[in-house]
């Protein structure tokens, strides 16, 4: 239920993916992170389709390195070579899933203007971008760095 008493209606569609990190699901999407329900279905899955083209991008190196191993796909390579897949899809899913949440909170004033529905932590700036920052670990796991980074200059 949402906070302007809409109730939440999950979506089982698929999101495809290239065949090498796993596909995505909107239902799992909507209940892992408690979208609100005034968000249209289409706009959830445009936002979690472009988010995951960007962590497609952000991950292509390793992509490389993976393939360059024998790994075509992650959810089914060898354990041998690729010991911890299940964890390295379940964080490639976790890079998607909030980067698209950060991006929907920022949209979330120009979905519902009602007063009854009107909730500041939905709005609030500093929500996407901690779901950003989410994202960004996510990806930085599965490149094998740490939270942070500091270089000689």
């Amino acid at each position: 239920m949402s906070f302007s008493g809409k109730p939440t209606t999950f979506v089982d569609q698929a999101i495809e993916n290239d065949g090498f990190w796993p596909n995505l699901s909107l239902a799992e999407f909507q209940k892992g992170y408690r979208l609100p329900a005034e968000y249209l279905v289409d706009m959830l899955a445009t936002d979690l389709t472009t988010a995951m083209i960007e962590v497609n991008t952000d991950l292509a190196s390793l992509k490389a390195r993976w393939s360059a191993v024998g790994v075509s796909s992650v959810e089914s390579a060898d354990p041998m070579v690729l010991p911890e897949r299940t964890f390295q899809a379940a964080t490639y899913k976790r890079a998607v899933y909030t980067r698209a949440k950060a991006s929907l909170l920022t949209q979330f004033a120009t979905v519902t203007r009602r007063e009854s529905a009107e909730n500041t932590g939905k709005e609030l700036p500093e929500r996407s971008e901690t779901f950003l920052a989410f994202s960004q670990a996510a990806v930085r796991s599965l490149q094998g760095r740490g939270r942070i980074t500091a270089a000689l200059l």
